[in-house]
């Protein structure tokens, strides 16, 4: 039995360390970062969707340095409660070196009427 749960210990270790995974918030004070080819990043924002607002990566087609493997939302909200802040999460893998700015707006549909907007640039090396 220890020889088992040692084996899935190992086993857990070597996948976490081989995804080499970088969570990146919004609210850091810089919005640069450095991911060596094969790594992945998550970028978070905190949005309300449910007021028409939302968080857009308006560049997706000119991005080549990364590419985008995800994105989700998550709230701790009750359900159908109106008005109550979720956090979007974008995922993206270093695919080859260089610099990509990647840049978002919080609008609604209409992008040209952007209440904010945030650039994050990546190095990958």
């Amino acid at each position: 039995m220890k020889k088992i749960l040692y084996f899935s210990v190992m086993i857990s270790l070597f996948v976490g360390c081989r995804t080499q995974q970088k969570l990146v918030s919004i609210d850091k004070e810089t919005n640069e970062f450095e991911l060596k080819v094969g790594q992945s990043c998550e970028i978070q924002f905190v949005t309300n969707a449910s007021t028409g607002y939302w968080w857009q990566l308006v560049n997706e087609d000119e991005i080549n340095v990364v590419k985008s493997v995800g994105d989700r939302y998550t709230s701790n909200a009750p359900k159908g409660m109106v008005g109550a802040p979720s956090t979007r999460y974008w995922k993206f893998e270093a695919e080859k070196k260089g610099t990509q700015t990647l840049h978002f707006v919080y609008a609604r549909d209409n992008v040209n009427e952007a209440v904010r907007t945030r650039d994050v640039t990546i190095t990958v090396k």
